[in-house]
């Protein structure tokens, strides 16, 4: 809450924000697919929690704590309950999903530069919002 508070009281008027989010499901399915890279979410128990609270603290020492993931219906209102006006929702790195295999084939087609742009035309997906690693809000301060 600190940070949002603190967005907006340095954003002037109409000014425009980006602020990252991690989706709640995309992290589920991270736990699900690497479960010994996530702990203590490599137990059940712990991301059924997980997905109830969203609360994220990594029990190996020096990894990743104290996150918070959102579920994605949740960013809008909560930026907007928080004076900002919602101009985009996109899903920021969509092609994180993809190995290099992927990557290789596309080009080796001469096709990167499509897969870029369709990846872009999607972006706003909702489908695509929940695969996404990363979110990214733009908005203006009301």
């Amino acid at each position: 809450m600190q940070a949002i508070k603190e967005l907006y009281r340095v954003t002037k008027k109409g000014g425009m924000i980006f602020a990252a989010f991690m989706p709640r499901v995309r992290h589920i399915f991270n736990s699900l697919l690497n479960p010994e890279h996530w702990k203590p979410n490599n137990r059940m128990e712990s991301i059924i929690e997980f997905s109830n609270t969203g609360c994220f603290n990594h029990s190996d020492k020096w990894r990743f704590t104290g996150a918070y993931y959102f579920n994605i219906e949740d960013i809008k209102p909560f930026m907007e309950s928080h004076g900002f006006e919602t101009v985009e929702l996109l899903g920021s790195n969509v092609g994180a999903i993809l190995n290099q295999d992927c990557w290789d084939y596309w080009k080796e087609k001469g096709e990167a530069d499509a897969l870029i742009n369709l990846m872009i035309d999607k972006a706003t997906d909702p489908y695509i919002l929940g695969i996404s690693t990363h979110l990214l809000y733009i908005g203006k301060k009301k």
